[in-house]
Parts: structure tokens; C-alpha cells; sequence
């Protein structure tokens, strides 16, 4: 078994989705506000419902992949597409990387699941992203590694978001404030933006 390979794919999800997971977004600024009501596992509830409405996604794009893969002008152009998405992310990462997370300490009435899956579902960004960026990462498991690739590509995006989200909720449930004060969270988010443009210069290369 080509272990190597495993973490390879394993490794490149995970770096991905912790470079989007990082970017202030609705579901970050979500997680917070409630984290202040709710506790330290808010983070955890939050990303169980994004990951219902992303393994949903993940099936579909999975059933269509599986036809597509044998279109090589279809590989070029998702490559192409989705490298750019990459790389426009990266730069508009690093571009706001000093912006801060307006916090609002009021709860919401819904279960925080319910919340994870409306503010993916809602999010305008959310389709266009799986549309070209995760449809290129899926299709670079499936080169690799078939089905089992795609898997291990999606699980170390959800593995992201479920590390990230509950480290949010872990220090924002005593302070608001102190893991967006510290200097090592935007050093961190520099690196994985040079990390993510990276990847997506070499989506963009191998659809040219």
C-alpha cells in the first residue's frame, strides 16, 4: 500500500481546507458569537453541520467526477479554473490577513448544528469554491489513488475544519479576544497562504 501517497493526499486536504478554514468568514464569525454562550465544544456542533451539507456535496460531485475523469479537456480546464481559484484565494488571504473578526455576543435561538448548516448552505462563496478549487483537489485524489484518493483528499479537509473550529471555540469561550490578538495567528496564515498558492500554481501548470 502506498502510504506515502496516503499522506501525500491526506496532507493536501488538510492544508487547504485549513487555509480557507482560517479566513474570517460567516461560519467563523458564527462559531465565536456562540462559543461565547455555549462553550468550548461549540466548534465541534458547528462543523458537524457543515460537514452534512459538505459530505452531500462530496457525494455528488463524486458520481460526477467518475465520468468526467475520462475527458481530458475537462481535467485541463478544472485544472485551470480551479488553480486560479487557489491562487486568488491565497492572495486575498494574505491581502487581509490583518483584518479583524467583528464579534457579537448575541445567541442565536437555533441548535448550533442547524447554524453550521445554514451559514455553509447560505454562503455565496460555498459552491463557487467546491464548483473549481474542490472539484481540482477531488480530481487529484482520484489520479492518485481512484476513490480511496477522493476519500482521503475530503477527510483531510474535514479534519481541518474540525480542528480549527474547535480550537476557535476552545479559547474564544473564555476570551474573545486571545486567539486573534496573538501575532502567531496571522504568521500561520501567511505561511499556509504561500503553502496554498503554491498548490494552485501547480493545479494552473498541469491544466497548461
Amino acid at each position: 500500500m502506498d502510504y506515502l501517497g496516503m499522506l501525500f493526499l491526506l496532507g493536501l486536504g488538510f492544508i487547504v481546507g485549513l487555509s480557507g478554514a482560517m479566513i474570517p468568514g460567516p461560519l467563523l464569525i458564527y462559531t465565536i458569537n456562540e462559543s461565547l454562550h455555549r462553550g468550548k465544544w461549540t466548534g465541534v456542533m458547528v462543523i458537524i453541520g457543515h460537514a452534512i451539507v459538505e459530505v452531500l456535496v462530496f457525494l455528488l460531485l463524486m458520481f460526477g467526477l467518475m465520468e468526467l475523469i475520462s475527458s481530458g479537456i475537462f481535467l485541463k480546464a478544472i485544472s485551470i479554473i480551479g488553480g486560479l481559484a487557489l491562487i486568488l484565494m491565497a492572495l486575498q488571504s494574505i491581502k487581509n490577513i490583518r483584518s479583524e473578526v467583528k464579534i457579537q455576543a448575541t445567541k442565536m435561538k437555533y441548535g448550533v448544528v442547524i447554524g453550521g448548516i445554514i451559514f455553509t448552505a447560505l454562503n455565496p462563496s460555498f459552491p463557487i469554491w467546491w464548483a473549481t478549487a474542490g472539484t481540482r483537489l477531488l480530481l487529484e485524489g482520484l489520479q492518485v489513488m481512484g476513490f480511496i484518493g477522493m476519500m482521503l483528499v475530503f477527510l483531510g479537509h474535514l479534519g481541518a475544519d474540525f480542528g480549527w473550529f474547535l480550537l476557535v471555540s476552545m479559547t474564544t469561550s473564555k476570551s474573545s479576544s486571545f486567539l486573534f490578538e496573538k501575532g502567531w495567528y496571522a504568521n500561520v496564515r501567511v505561511f499556509l497562504s504561500l503553502m496554498l498558492f503554491a498548490i494552485g500554481l501547480y493545479f494552473f501548470l498541469s491544466g497548461l
